[in-house]
């Protein structure tokens, strides 16, 4: 009996033990802090210095200085349950134009359309000022009508800086039969344009190359909405859109009455297919551009219509190393009416103007590395623009850039050629945060 009431104690001893130990267990989970929820508020952003100089002088500017950047650029969204709210704001300082600048890039609402029913589930929307793209072309634009900066694009700054922000509303409906984008930008956005602020260009007038800095006067100025509309689909592996705008020419090629400059009425409507060929991906896009003001090309204060052509092909040629071409034209209509018409016919385009585009892009470094060429070349105008870009960054916090455009030609009225003063170099760093 002594033996089994001993057993018996010591198991009952066991389980006290054991169930101390269990408690202490629960109890040091008590010492954790129950993990914390996600904050729907996320932010970054970046700090960049960036310094560009030509490559010669040019007269006109009466500056070397082509770059000359202290930026600040905010990003913020917030998450809310079935959409979010996005921010991205640049405060920066150009030392070219001697000014403090700021820009929205974005600050938009998007989300799904759900809570309007089961059809509103088929349409996301996004409002509110935000940079919006389409098409196929690689720095060629047919059917993308939307805001460019040029002078960004000319002067070295990120490619990112290249599109420029509308305030639009952007409506996209997702159905089997095909999907669909439209976009209502309700106050016209122009192109940043080569105004003779930067960089110098060709004037027929006065038969060479001029820095005014000039603007469009308000009544030459736009006050109308603009539409822009893609339909797209994906068969097998060939992905086809359509698309349509009505608006205006983002640049202001029109003149007024006076001669000063106006952005005349255009409509555009096109097509593009993009599709795995071989080892590559094959393109190809179309667009009409139709000068609504100049039906038969016989009115020099508008520009003629233009049928305009893309066919292009990329594909890795070895490990990191990617390759790309592109064909371009530009067929202009009623060509004739334009030389019988034009006040400077021996400054007017080709009727069939081309441009052939080539592209390296080598990765090295484990990734981080890149140097990017481009070229453009017009062997109908013989003039051309070379573009080139390293970027390094061995870390995620800093980024450093640099890189040269080269703008080359035989005659100063060419498109690229005009530009040839305007060549440079430029490096720039750029920290995270």
């Amino acid at each position: 009996m002594l033996a089994g009431i001993t057993s018996q104690t010591t198991v009952w001893a066991q389980e006290s033990t054991d169930s101390q130990s269990t408690a202490d267990e629960w109890a040091d989970w008590g010492d954790f802090e129950e993990p914390e929820e996600a904050s729907p508020f996320t932010w970054a952003g970046f700090v960049e210095l960036a310094a560009g100089t030509r490559l010669k002088d040019d007269t006109s500017i009466g500056q070397r200085t082509t770059l000359q950047d202290a930026r600040v650029q905010l990003q913020a969204d917030y998450a809310l349950s079935a959409s979010r709210l996005s921010f991205r704001g640049d405060l920066y300082y150009d030392g070219v134009l001697n000014s403090v600048e700021t820009q929205i890039r974005e600050l938009a609402w998007q989300g799904n359309l759900g809570f309007l029913g089961e059809m509103g589930r088929k349409f996301d929307a996004k409002l509110g000022q935000q940079v919006l793209t389409w098409g196929t072309g690689d720095y060629v634009f047919l059917n993308d009508m939307f805001p460019k900066d040029y002078q960004s694009f000319f002067a070295g700054r990120d490619d990112e800086y290249l599109k420029a922000p509308s305030l639009s509303a952007k409506l996209s409906g997702y159905f089997d039969v095909a999907n669909i984008d439209v976009v209502v930008t309700p106050q016209f956005e122009p192109d940043n344009g080569i105004t003779g602020e930067y960089f110098s260009f060709f004037s027929p007038q006065a038969q060479m190359n001029v820095a005014p800095g000039f603007r469009v006067l308000d009544k030459n100025e736009p006050d109308s909405a603009e539409w822009a509309l893609r339909i797209y689909k994906t068969f097998g592996q060939t992905e086809l859109a359509f698309y349509g705008y009505r608006g205006f020419n983002k640049t202001p090629m029109a003149a007024d009455e006076q001669g000063l400059p106006r952005h005349s009425r255009l409509n555009v409507w096109g097509a593009s297919a993009v599709k795995p060929l071989g080892p590559g991906l094959a393109k190809a896009e179309y667009a009409y551009h139709d000068a609504v003001g100049d039906s038969d090309g016989n009115n020099p204060l508008v520009p003629n219509s233009q049928h305009r052509f893309l066919v292009g092909y990329e594909q890795e040629l070895v490990a990191n190393l990617t390759g790309s071409v592109q064909w371009y034209m530009e067929k202009t209509v009623d060509h004739d009416a334009l030389i019988a018409n034009s006040y400077w016919p021996q400054y007017e385009q080709e009727a069939n103007r081309h441009v052939v585009t080539t592209q390296l892009m080598y990765r090295a470094l484990r990734q981080t590395l890149t140097l990017n060429w481009f070229n453009f070349y017009s062997p109908t105008d013989s003039d051309g623009y070379m573009k080139f870009r390293a970027t390094y960054s061995p870390v995620d916090d800093w980024q450093v850039n640099g890189g040269f455009n080269l703008f080359y030609g035989d005659e100063p009225h060419t498109f690229y050629s005009q530009f040839e003063d305007a060549s440079n170099v430029y490096a720039s760093f750029r920290y995270f945060y």
